[in-house]
């Protein structure tokens, strides 16, 4: 009979779970989630830069209403934060590609790795 340590038996069922779990999302699910959290990194941008931009919009209405021009420095942040924007733009959509390669690249072996950690590390999270 095999001697397992009394701690990793009720922990046996749930790691096999996870494993089981974290192949199929590394060989299937992976690349179609990346393709959504591309889209939704790019709207989280997209509401950062509203944000950033809404007090700048209020501010050269104000100005507008009380002197009927606007400062000539108001838009130089409105093309900083612009310009910021396009770089974060470029930077989750670089790393997002990179991402969807690798996991192109992953087949079933390495998704059979990346279970085999996955219960791995709840094993050994299961330790006294």
């Amino acid at each position: 009979m095999v001697n397992t340590p009394a701690y990793l038996v009720p922990a046996l069922l749930p790691a096999l779970l996870v494993g089981i779990a974290c192949y199929v999302l590394l060989r299937w699910a992976a690349v179609p989630l990346l393709v959504h959290l591309e889209r939704g990194m790019e709207y989280a941008v997209n509401v950062m830069v509203a944000g950033l931009l809404l007090p700048e919009y209020c501010w050269t209405r104000a100005q507008r209403r009380v002197s009927g021009h606007v400062a000539p420095f108001a838009y130089t942040y409105g093309d900083a934060v612009c310009t910021v924007a396009a770089a974060g733009h470029r930077c989750v959509s670089t790393v997002a590609w990179a991402l969807r390669e690798a996991a192109n690249q992953l087949g079933h072996r390495g998704a059979l790795c990346g279970g085999l950690i996955g219960a791995g590390a709840l094993l050994w999270s299961s330790r006294p």
